[in-house]
């Protein structure tokens, strides 16, 4: 069996019972290296990671026989790796271990309910800004290029009121989690490692 395990938004304490006896009886586990970093009690084999996920696959068809846990920050098929591996592994032997999202965490922070959420990211791609934004509320998984600033930006080109929360580092040490309008975050100098929440109006928070 092939398990693909979500370790929650980042601090240990956040992944289920199911997931840490999972991986604890594995014989091998796959991750990137923060994640594997994070697993401390495991004593068997590890491998990291690398950006073609082709490989993964074909290491995990020519080893049928060993017990293998692919884990992943936040939840699998959250804009994870659980919807490629669903794709290219016999779903018959596949495990999805659903873990707690970045994107269900902020909320929790924030006292905001995810109901009727508008859930998207801009990993890799340039948002529908017109269709995004003509949500109530949102969350979007950033990257380097499109980020909390660049979002502002089109909120503002579009002269809506909105408020923007922006999630760093969740459940880490170094979390931070700003809230403002539009123009108070463009002020702020540097963000890493984003989930941003959208919300309309300004008295939602």
């Amino acid at each position: 069996m092939i398990n693909v395990i979500g370790l929650g938004p980042g601090n240990t304490d956040y992944i289920t019972r199911l997931g840490e006896k999972l991986i604890k009886n594995s014989d091998v586990v796959i991750g990137g290296r923060r994640n594997l970093e994070s697993i401390k009690d495991f004593e068997g084999e590890k491998i990291e990671l690398a950006s073609n996920l082709k490989e993964i696959v074909d290491y995990i068809n020519n080893n049928k026989d060993k017990q293998i846990s692919v884990i992943a920050s936040g939840d699998p098929l959250m804009y994870g790796i659980g919807r490629y591996l669903s794709k290219n592994i016999d779903t018959n032997k596949l495990n999805i271990v659903s873990g707690i999202s970045s994107l269900q965490y902020i909320f929790s922070k924030i006292y905001v309910d995810m109901n009727d959420l508008y859930i998207t990211s801009s990993h890799g791609k340039v948002p529908d800004f017109d269709y995004v934004l003509s949500h109530k509320k949102v969350c979007m998984v950033t990257d380097k290029i499109i980020g909390p600033k660049e979002i502002c930006k089109e909120i503002i080109k579009r002269n809506l009121d909105k408020t923007v929360v922006v999630g760093e580092n969740l459940s880490y040490e170094n979390e931070r989690i700003t809230i403002g309008k539009p123009e108070e975050i463009l002020k702020v100098e540097n963000f890493d490692m984003c989930v941003v929440v959208i919300l309309e109006g300004g008295d939602c928070i």
